[in-house]
Order: C-alpha cells, then structure tokens, then sequence
C-alpha cells in the first residue's frame, strides 16, 4: 500500500512538473515498500539510485524553467535542490556501507523530504510559471 497518494493539494498546475512528482512520489512509495519488506541492501542501493537520478532529472527540468522565465527565487530553490540531493546521496553511502535505512531514524526513506519541498517551494514555483503562461 502506498505511504502517499498523489492528490490535487500537490500539484502546482504545471503539467511537466506535476507528471514527475508523481513519478517520484511512486518511486519513494516502491522504496518504502522495498525497505518494508526487509529487501537485500543491493537491490535497495539500486532503488535509491533510480530515485536520485530521477529527482536530479527533475530537479533540472525545474532549474531550466526558472531560469528560462527569470524565476526570482532561483538561487533559493537551486539551493534546496542541493540539499535534498545531498541528503539522498547520504541514503545511497549509508546502504552501501551496510547500513539499512528505516522511517524515522538517522537513515529516514519518509516522504517528508518530497511532500515538504512540493508543498513549501515548488507550489510558488508553480503560481510563479502560471503567470507566465507556463501550464
């Protein structure tokens, strides 16, 4: 069962970013459910990856619109970028140094990271693109 489901408070009414926050939200779901049920530590290093590839790939795809329209924001946003690469990046070593992640500890797979930078960056992203005529 999915740890969260796409709903319409997560969309910021741009098609191609709200396409891949669903994908990402259904990669952090499959990792919840890898981590749930106890998968080997290299098939779970191999969902992490998949995950940080996608979130740098969409990270761009934002990046790319922000600078396109002149996103006032940019280097905040970029900035928040970075660190929730940084905290991934962390996820993949800690794995691969043998360590197995659960919810809630210092190795946390939660959605929280996702949720809280849709909800508290990408929202005005969205708005901002919006005015722009960028849907």
């Amino acid at each position: 069962m999915p740890i969260v489901t796409w709903c319409d408070e997560f969309s910021v009414n741009v098609e191609e970013i709200d396409i891949q926050h669903q994908r990402m939200l259904e990669l952090v779901n499959h990792l919840h459910s890898a981590v749930e049920s106890c998968i080997d530590k290299d098939d779970l290093k191999t969902l992490l990856v998949d995950l940080v590839e996608f979130t740098r790939m969409h990270f761009s795809t934002e990046e790319q619109l922000m600078k396109k329209y002149d996103y006032p924001e940019l280097a905040k946003h970029h900035r928040e970028h970075r660190i929730l690469l940084q905290y991934l990046g962390h996820l993949v070593t800690a794995v691969s140094n043998g360590k197995y992640p659960t919810f809630y500890s210092d190795y946390d797979v939660s959605t929280d990271w996702a949720l809280l930078h849709i909800t508290e960056h990408d929202i005005s992203l969205g708005a901002f693109l919006n005015s722009k005529n960028v849907y």
